[in-house]
């Protein structure tokens, strides 16, 4: 319901439903349409044209509007088929830990877990994680991590790309290293770190996960410092998996979550995110 109002009272929403290229394609298509109709009824006498109103235009104009408003209406997700390859992509406002399946946490190449001391953002997508699964417990988080990371080969700080699983409440979460941690604490990555740590997240779940929907939020975008736009991080995401799974198919679905505050703040608007995905991926 907030993500609704706060889409219907944006300057942005209605700019894209009247204002943009697509939007004002989808009115003269309905126009058209209303056109043929009233034409269809003139040509069988139904209707005819001496009938017509003085404001007919006018009457049909505003109700192709009103008609492309109810079909842009905001909604909260979006899906992209591949019926070819058998998978679906989907972008939702909502709750990353509400989604079924295994579900990404995008960490740092050092794989630090402390939220308590401060090390960790609480807002960060790791920072929610903790507090949600193991609320006043996190030694036994970072205890899950390192027992993971000493089946590695590798060493701190370990490749942008590691992924491990920790499993909790009956669900698999995969910590996929992204982004870089410096001296003072701060994490930052680039359109590069998130390319190779979702590459690492795919090979993993391709070869130790299971064919099961599979949940990643918007990384890199919050405290990665990313350097890119939601809705292009979005479709780099997208494309990163069609990609992988046009190779071998290693879930079934993909879903991208926006948070609701960052859809609300940055003006996320799902119809102008499906047109981009298919544009980007040409499906």
């Amino acid at each position: 319901m907030r993500y609704f109002i706060d889409t219907i009272t944006s300057k942005a929403y209605w700019q894209y439903v009247l204002l943009s290229r697509s939007g004002a394609e989808s009115v003269f298509a309905i126009f058209g349409m209303i056109y043929l109709v009233v034409e269809s009824l003139d040509f069988f006498n139904i209707y005819t044209r001496d009938q017509y109103g003085a404001y007919a235009f006018l009457i049909f104009l505003l109700l192709a509007v009103l008609i492309s408003i109810g079909i842009r209406r905001p909604i909260s997700a979006i899906s992209v088929s591949f019926p070819k390859n058998d998978f679906i992509i989907e972008v939702r406002i909502g709750d990353l830990f509400d989604s079924p399946g295994s579900i990404m946490v995008s960490t740092n190449n050092r794989f630090e877990a402390d939220v308590a001391s401060g090390k960790i953002a609480p807002e960060s997508i790791q920072g929610q994680f903790t507090a949600r699964y193991f609320t006043g417990n996190q030694d036994k988080l970072i205890s899950s991590i390192s027992e993971e990371l000493e089946k590695l080969d590798d060493s701190e700080p370990y490749p942008i790309g590691t992924t491990i699983p920790i499993t909790t409440h009956g669900k698999t979460f995969y910590f996929t290293a992204m982004a870089r941690l410096n001296d003072q604490g701060n994490a930052s990555t680039s359109r590069e770190d998130v390319k190779t740590a979702l590459n690492g997240l795919w090979k993993y779940v391709r070869e130790a996960g299971e064919l099961q929907e599979l949940a990643v939020p918007v990384v890199g975008t919050g405290r990665g410092r990313l350097q890119l736009s939601r809705i292009r991080t979005i479709a780099l995401i997208a494309e990163s998996f069609a990609r992988a799974s046009e190779q071998m198919k290693f879930s079934e679905k993909l879903s991208i979550v926006v948070r609701n505050d960052d859809a609300s703040q940055f003006g996320v608007n799902l119809y102008e995110v499906k047109d981009h995905l298919v544009k980007v991926l040409k499906y």
